[in-house]
């Protein structure tokens, strides 16, 4: 099996699954318990905060544990919604940016438009933000999950500082693929299963001069801004992915880098009609986002699973009914263009035979599926 679905889950790393058994085996006390052995505990989980916290380049104080990225992401647009804030947001964003308010506030979201390449028209969020009456909270994914286009979150911050606005970044498929401007916004969003980490935990960076933001009422835990009891193992292992990555960032760029411009070039050299999605803009070292004309990608991605190929097609399915890539769509690319389009994401875990024998098959696939069943499924 060669997996190339990094962008949906990373497996996690061997030190990441032995620190999650020791904690599930030693450390398995309540860190809240006023005892020695809870307190034992809760040191662990401090000592996986500052981890956490370093890797982040943040005080640990503002480091908040979550059940993933969603949770924390729907705490601050519950917390901005209340506050009777707009929000301004582009239509290419996962559902767990902005989907609360798409759900009970849609007269409040303004929309930004994409330029070709996938990255936020910065006309259009001016415009955007000028049309807003009162307080304005602007969110979008760092990295975008389909194409892996990362937005200029510099010049982002700075127009919503003009503009009295405040940014809430998923940093989920950026985080441990580039380098860290967690400062850049004002609340920073993660999930630790895109990091090589287990799944079910998370992260949500508080700001710094703003209000904290409640996320669940209970026990006081987190500093009484998440109640609940702490998952311990998911912390440490989360701990342990950051202290992992934040070791070895830089070389696990550039190895991410090379394997992904090998299977570009490999692909491109074969079918040289082959479209890659965001290549013009600044992407995640990772992902590949590829429009093969005359193929459906959902027969192409199940033909390459049968051949033990494992990616995705970047279109999403809604009631049973395929839909086209909104991504893609904001991009400017046409339905067929986008229903012929799909995601290939490696990580450290990838070898280069692994994007060699890939790119070979996408090709043998790609002309099997022209051929033989005339390029649709």
């Amino acid at each position: 099996m060669v997996y190339l679905d990094n962008n949906a889950t990373t497996r996690p790393a061997p030190e990441v699954v032995a620190a999650v058994m020791r904690a599930l085996e030693t450390d398995w006390a309540n860190p809240s318990s006023v005892h020695g052995f809870g307190q034992t505990v809760a040191r662990t989980v401090a000592t996986s905060r500052e981890q956490v916290a370093g890797f982040l380049g943040v005080r640990a104080e503002r480091v908040v544990f979550t059940s993933g990225a969603t949770e924390a992401n729907e705490a601050v647009l519950r917390h901005h919604s209340k506050l009777g804030a707009a929000l301004v947001t582009s239509t290419a964003e996962h559902p767990a940016v902005a989907g609360l308010y798409f759900q009970h506030k849609p007269q409040l979201v303004r929309l930004v438009q994409l330029d070709e390449a996938g990255r936020w028209r910065l006309d259009a969020l001016e415009t955007a933000l000028n049309s807003i009456n009162g307080p304005k909270l602007i969110a979008l994914a760092w990295a975008n999950g389909e194409t892996g286009v990362l937005q200029d979150l510099a010049a982002i911050k700075a127009v919503a500082e003009r503009y009295g606005a405040v940014c809430l970044v998923d940093g989920s498929q950026a985080v441990g693929r580039v380098a860290l401007k967690a400062d850049d916004a004002a609340y920073l969003t993660l999930s630790g299963h895109k990091l090589h980490g287990p799944k079910g935990i998370g992260v949500l960076v508080q700001p710094e001069g703003l209000p904290p933001v409640e996320i669940a009422v209970g026990g006081g835990q987190e500093r009484g801004w998440r109640g609940g009891t702490l998952n311990v193992p998911g912390i440490v292992g989360l701990g342990i992915a950051c202290e992992f990555r934040h070791r070895n960032l830089s070389g696990a760029i550039a190895q991410m880098a090379q394997l992904r411009d090998q299977f570009e070039a490999q692909v491109s050299a074969a079918l040289p009609e082959v479209r890659i999605n965001g290549a013009d803009a600044p992407r995640v070292p990772n992902t590949s986002n590829l429009t093969i004309p005359g193929v459906d990608g959902m027969a192409l991605v199940a033909r390459l699973e049968t051949r033990g190929i494992l990616c995705s097609q970047v279109s999403a399915c809604s009631s049973g009914q395929p839909e086209p890539s909104r991504t893609l769509l904001a991009m400017g690319r046409s339905h067929e263009e986008a229903f012929a389009s799909l995601r290939v994401a490696v990580s450290v875990d990838t070898m280069e035979a692994d994007v060699e024998i890939a790119a070979q098959i996408m090709a043998e696939e790609t002309l099997f599926l022209r051929e033989v069943m005339g390029g649709l499924a």
